[in-house]
């Protein structure tokens, strides 16, 4: 029987998921189909690709949902349905259909042979490995999936599936080959990681490869709350009422920093993300340096994590280490780490 290797990582603004044929970045959010709208003149226009798929998941029995890299343009920002929050997210109906959601969207893929025996590698924040969370978010993945994506269903059969600590992911792109082989430095090294994600940010510190809780912690802040902040200020600059954050996001992400509500309505938030990013810098290195009390002992730190671009050129002035080392391609870096282990189970 084929042995069919997914790694994703859900994060709380986007999901990174490959099945080794490609990549699919996306944002965590789901919406209903019925969002979406109706037109007659639909016929008329020459959209090939909306950006999203449909899915039923048995879930949801009735209920079509959209999901894929372009959600955010296909409704309004009000109709989308985040799976972002701290409070028991894995138990979460919409977590968990956005799940199938991703399982079903990499299995379009294969075969049904190839989805019979299904490895799947993903990940936590550390702080919640070998909790109730990671018992009940593995429980839920290892199973038969039966999924319908664009009116065709598939059986997707998960046999084995591995919860890592997240940053992991980085340390295994960096240091494993596509062999499985693990290169010296990691195995006798102590290295810190700082991983800047969308919902937390975290500090692992790993000595042979075995994570120091002392020196280790999730602070559970992120891009989405700095965003929060931004879209609140630019809301009382401009008397704007209820600026989604998205539009930061989105601003961020084309590197113009403008939240564009409409033509007609576009705002600058380059000055306020400025101050917005250094207080939210200055508090996280406060934290880190409480945990890491003695930086001295550690051989290299590592900075990954979907929110490097926006943080590194302070992150960087402030931190004052000249051994460190930005993940290349930060968004994915985990992601490509999770899919090197499982490959190679």
């Amino acid at each position: 029987m084929t042995k069919t290797a997914f790694a994703f990582d859900l994060g709380n603004g986007y999901v990174k998921a490959t099945n080794g044929k490609r990549t699919i970045v996306a944002p965590s959010m789901i919406a209903r189909e019925t969002s979406v709208g109706t037109s007659s003149l639909l016929a008329l226009t020459d959209q090939k690709n909306n950006g999203y798929e449909t899915y039923e998941s048995q879930l949801d029995d009735g209920v079509k949902y959209i999901w894929g890299e372009g959600i955010a343009d296909a409704v309004e920002p009000e109709a989308l349905i985040p799976t972002y929050t701290h409070n028991n997210r894995y138990t979460q109906k919409r977590f968990k259909l956005l799940c199938t959601f991703i399982l079903s969207e990499l299995a379009s893929d294969f075969t049904d042979e190839e989805l019979m025996d299904v490895t799947i590698v993903t990940a936590l924040p550390s702080a919640e490995i070998g909790t109730e969370d990671e018992s009940n978010y593995k429980k839920f993945l290892e199973q038969k999936h039966v999924m319908t994506r664009n009116g065709q269903q598939r059986v997707i059969n998960v046999t084995d599936v591995r919860i890592v600590e997240q940053p992991t992911g980085t340390l295994l792109n960096l240091y494993m080959n596509d062999e499985g082989l693990i290169d010296e430095e990691l195995l006798t090294s102590t290295i810190t990681v700082v991983d800047f994600g969308a919902g937390t940010t975290i500090m692992d510190t790993f000595k042979n490869f075995k994570r120091l809780s002392d020196k280790s912690e999730t602070f559970y802040e992120g891009m989405n709350d700095l965003h929060r902040i931004i879209a609140k200020e630019l809301e009382q600059k401009h008397n704007i009422k209820g600026l989604d954050p998205s539009y930061v996001d989105e601003g961020f992400r084309r590197n113009d920093l403008v939240a564009v509500v409409s033509e007609r309505r576009k705002y600058s938030f380059e000055d306020i993300a400025k101050h917005v990013i250094m207080d939210f810098i200055d508090k996280r290195l406060s934290e880190i340096d409480r945990t890491l009390t003695n930086r001295d002992s550690v051989d290299k730190f590592v900075v990954t994590g979907g929110g490097v671009n926006i943080i590194k050129d302070y992150f960087t002035e402030v931190f004052g280490e000249s051994n460190i080392v930005f993940a290349e391609n930060s968004q994915t870096a985990n992601l490509k780490g999770y899919y090197k282990l499982a490959s190679n189970l």
